[in-house]
């Protein structure tokens, strides 16, 4: 087989109630006007069976997986491997494609049977897990399972409200994308997540250096997704685009389409409007050098400034998983009664970093309440609401830039 220009490989962890709106995913991409220089492989898994499909072959289904854990990262791996060794490419894009990273409830009890607690989880809580916590929204069954192996229900409690599930699901995406390139033997020239909540500086820099561009939503995702049938007939028409050309083609159409096609923003459980955001992962050591020098700044006058700060993250726009638009928060820090002109600096340097062409490929929104976010977000626990992240610390991100220590140092300082 001729090498194509780009290979996507798309991977569906819908083994929950999003299995039907993958299907309906799957079917737009067999809308798009593809030709051999633009492959793309899938993997689906649903309730009852994982399959590979090759789009737009014949036939399409490649494989029968039967019942695999499609939440292990060595599932991914595999599927990783499988694709590039079926359709070999000058570049290669990976989209992981879960609905809001979900699970249900009985997931999480099949889970919970394999990493037992010292006080187990009952059915009440169980239930309470699947459909009550955003944390059980986690992409990685190897995040959920540390989780819900915490001893007691307070334990479980905390880890689950406190972002502990998406701090473990970033670190857990790093070592996988980690393992990809390896396996490639070169960066991944796209990640895309079809996912919720994942355009964030924790994220984008445990990626570092194993892809070149990252394309992800700060703001939850509608269950129509991306709009495969356009952005893949778009880049089959002009199968030379590099990553760069295609991650802001996918922003622009991601965009494009919920404004030619509105839902009910606000209502039935949608968010108020969609986010999508290109970054190229070459400039995200510039801005956590960045960041590294406002926490820095930060903690140096925390005890006479953490009224300052407070106010500053009010004034943020605020999404789940306590992540806040780190723009927002450095364009309200200065101005806030008590910030220091050291802090107020670097959250200069932190705004030119989160602007610069380096960094930033594309970012867009659909909806007025978004017109002040940049599209970038950081975790950012609010004071009384429970005990920072205990997983916070492991990752790449809090380690290199202090982050971790300045929230501990900020709600100290609040008491």
């Amino acid at each position: 087989m001729a090498e194509a220009d780009w290979t996507w490989m798309i991977y569906l962890a819908t083994h929950n109630n999003a299995a039907e709106v993958g299907e309906e995913s799957v079917a737009r991409m067999r809308q798009a006007a593809l030709n051999e220089r633009v492959r793309v492989l899938v993997q689906q898994a649903t309730p009852e069976r994982t399959v590979r499909r090759v789009i737009g072959a014949s036939p399409e289904l490649a494989a029968d997986l039967g019942q695999i854990d499609s939440g292990a990262p060595d599932a991914l791996l595999d599927f990783v491997g499988w694709a590039a060794a079926a359709a070999p490419a000058r570049r290669y894009a990976l989209v992981l494609w879960s609905h809001g990273s979900g699970w249900a409830p009985k997931e999480i009890e099949r889970l919970a049977q394999g990493a037992p607690a010292s006080v187990p989880l009952t059915a009440a809580e169980l239930q309470q897990r699947g459909a009550a916590d955003t944390a059980g929204q986690v992409f990685f069954s190897s995040a959920l399972r540390e989780l819900i192996a915490k001893p007691t229900p307070a334990d479980r409690a905390i880890a689950f409200d406190d972002g502990s599930g998406h701090s473990l699901d970033t670190v857990e995406l790093g070592r996988v994308v980690g393992r990809a390139a390896r396996a490639l033997g070169r960066p991944l020239d796209l990640v895309g997540m079809n996912a919720c909540q994942m355009s964030n500086a924790e994220v984008a820099y445990q990626l570092r250096g194993n892809a070149e561009v990252y394309v992800a939503s700060a703001e939850d995702m509608p269950v129509y997704g991306w709009p495969y049938e356009d952005i893949l007939s778009r880049l089959a028409a002009q199968p030379a685009m590099d990553a760069a050309a295609v991650g802001r083609l996918a922003v622009e159409r991601y965009c494009a389409h919920f404004r030619e096609n509105p839902l009910p923003w606000g209502q039935d459980g949608l968010p108020d409007g969609v986010t999508l955001t290109a970054l190229r992962l070459d400039g995200i050591p510039a801005l956590a050098g960045a960041v590294s020098d406002l926490a820095a700044a930060l903690r140096a006058g925390i005890d006479d400034m953490a009224g300052a700060v407070w106010a500053a993250q009010r004034a943020t726009h605020a999404f789940k998983f306590q992540l806040y638009d780190l723009a927002g928060f450095c364009r309200a820090l200065p101005s806030a009664q008590g910030a220091t002109a050291d802090a107020a600096h670097a959250a200069g340097r932190v705004l030119a970093a989160l602007s610069d062409a380096d960094l930033l490929l594309a970012s867009a929104h659909v909806g007025a309440a978004y017109d002040a976010v940049g599209g970038l977000t950081t975790y950012m626990l609010p004071p009384g609401e429970g005990a920072l992240s205990p997983y916070y610390a492991a990752t790449a991100y809090a380690q290199h830039t202090g982050w971790g220590e300045f929230l501990a140092a900020y709600h100290a300082a609040l008491g």
